[in-house]
Formats: structure tokens, sequence, C-alpha cells
């Protein structure tokens, strides 16, 4: 093997390591260069095994770190992303308050929430306010009951769930709303990553092709006319 002038000697010179040993040695050489094989043949068998050993569990430690490293920062985005929605809601509700109007009551029809992760629960919690405020609907319990009729699938069995085991269990349309951020917003936020995701790559496989197709293609200018067949 030969890497930016670091040469290692043949493979049957060292028949006392396994073929995982030398790819190891190979890959010392090429990130370190000769100054990782310096003294290496004169060190007894075992003492060889032992320095590729101690690179190896080295290298796997480091990626393992790197990779759980990554993985922390994507969580911290996402808590980042979810708190930030959960606060901009909050806003929101706080200035939702009870207060008479001798307006007519206008009702309001409201999508039901699955629970699915494709689902915004950010637009159906402001739908819900907006229907509750149309509507005048200001007893706390009939606001749980608007929004529990405006759940399904998975986020209705989630709910009566609560209900059925401790009735009253949704004290106020805040709590449930705050139970229901804490349930099934992560999921949304990590759906929205995803669809994100596989857009930018489906567009920039869409760009190759096309790059590709630009390059290969005839050349649309007509040949000179030195260069036509003469009849």
């Amino acid at each position: 093997m030969e890497d930016s002038g670091s040469r290692l000697p043949a493979r049957q010179d060292f028949p006392h390591l396994s073929d995982t040993h030398w790819a190891t040695l190979e890959k010392m050489v090429s990130l370190l260069g000769e100054a990782a094989f310096a003294g290496f043949p004169n060190l007894p068998a075992e003492q060889q095994r032992a320095r590729v050993e101690r690179f190896d569990k080295y290298e796997s430690s480091l990626i393992a770190h790197v990779s759980a490293a990554a993985q922390e920062v994507a969580r911290a985005t996402m808590r980042a992303e979810a708190q930030s929605a959960a606060q901009a809601s909050a806003t929101n509700t706080a200035s939702f308050a009870a207060r008479p109007t001798t307006a007519k009551p206008v009702k309001m029809s409201v999508p039901t929430f699955d629970g699915k992760d494709s689902d915004s629960i950010d637009f159906w919690v402001r739908e819900i306010e907006i229907a509750l405020s149309a509507g005048q609907i200001y007893d706390a319990r009939a606001q749980v009951a608007t929004a529990l009729s405006n759940l399904g699938g998975r986020a209705r069995a989630w709910a009566m769930a609560r209900e059925t085991a401790t009735p009253g269990y949704f004290t106020s349309w805040s709590f449930m709303e705050k139970e229901l951020r804490s349930t099934f917003l992560l999921a949304n936020v990590a759906y929205r990553h995803r669809s994100s995701f596989l857009r930018c790559s489906k567009a920039s496989g869409r760009f190759k092709t096309t790059s590709w197709s630009s390059t290969t293609s005839k050349s649309p200018w007509p040949a000179h006319p030195s260069l036509r067949t003469s009849r």
C-alpha cells in the first residue's frame, strides 16, 4: 500500500496479523503517515497486535462520540423549535380572555385533529381558539367539550383514555392544549424536518438529471452550410 510516500512491507511479512489487524494497520499508516509505522516491525507479535487493537478501539470510540454529539445537536434543535412554538401559542392563549359580548354567536366548523405526524397541531389549536371566541364559549368544561368533539383517530383515543380513567381530567382548554402539545408536537416537528429533507433530496436529484441531460443532448444549432451533404 502506498499513501503520501508511506509504504508497508508485504502482507506475508506479518503472518501473525489477521486480515482485520492488517486492514487497521493500513489505515493507521494512511492517516498518520510513516511515524505510525516507525519501530513497528521490531515489536514482538503480541505487542504489534495490541498496538493495532488500541488504534481500532480509539477510532471506534471517536466515531461513537461524534455520532452521539450530532444526535444531541439534532434533539436540541427539535426541542428549541417545540419550545418556541409552545411559547407562541401561550401568548395567543393568554390573549383569549373570557369577556361578555352582545354580538351573536357564530358556530364555526373545525377540522378534526387525528394526532398523525403530518397533522399541524399549531394550526388546529388556533382554529379551536377562533371557534371558541366566535361561538362565545367561555365555560371551561364547555371549551373542553368543544375541543374533544374535534379530535379524531389517535388523538381522540388518547384524550378519551384520560377522561375515562379520571372524569374531568381536562379541567380547562388551556390545560388540555398543553397536554396535547407535550404529546404530539415533537412528532409534528420531526415530520416537518423529514419532509423538508426529502424535498431537498428530490430537488437535488432532479437538478443533477437535468444538468446531465443538457450536456448530452444534441446541439440545437444547425450545422454549417459547408458541412451539409450536397444532393
